[in-house]
């Protein structure tokens, strides 16, 4: 009982994993959606960038106003 429970289980597992794949790697649209953040079309559109390019923005408006010690706080 268990046996033909476990095994009809893998192999609906294994029909959605491999239909999963093929609409993936054979979908029309040949472009991979892209993973990083820096390099995200949506993301930049709505100002989000990776953590290099923020601390770069923030360190850039700090040299603006002149202010010596960024980190006040800290």
């Amino acid at each position: 009982m268990f046996l033909t429970l476990f095994a009809s289980a893998l192999v609906l597992l294994g029909i959605a994993l491999i239909g999963l794949g093929v609409q993936t790697f054979f979908s029309k649209k040949k472009e991979f959606p892209e993973t990083r953040v820096g390099h995200n079309r949506t993301l930049r559109k709505k100002k989000i960038y990776c953590v290099k390019t923020e601390q770069a923005v923030i360190d850039k408006n700090y040299k603006q106003k002149n202010v010596k010690n960024v980190c006040t706080n800290c």
